[in-house]
């Protein structure tokens, strides 16, 4: 893997940076239709982010306002799941 990352860094930045904007834009682009249409949307978004998050700083914060936001998603989910068994526990 560390190879792969120093061939990756040795590749121009006037080329690598419209690169990854491209490939990271069309996964983002494709999670928000799979958003309306059947497929993984968050999943395909949040790995767009993390492309766009290589390259670019405003994609990385976005990224982790994303990781933040589904971390308390998750919490709350969890809340509810455990309330929603106690409670047909006691039944």
């Amino acid at each position: 893997m560390e190879r792969l990352k120093r061939k990756w860094k040795r590749i121009p930045k006037a080329v690598r940076k419209p690169l990854v904007f491209i490939v990271g834009s069309a996964v983002v682009s494709t999670g928000i239709l799979m958003l309306i249409f059947p497929g993984p949307g968050w999943a395909a978004i949040f790995v767009g982010f993390a492309i766009l998050a290589t390259e670019f700083t405003f994609a990385e914060r976005v990224r982790d306002w994303l990781i933040k936001e589904l971390k308390l998603v998750i919490k709350r989910v969890k809340l509810w799941w455990r309330s929603l068994w106690q409670k047909n526990k006691r039944n």
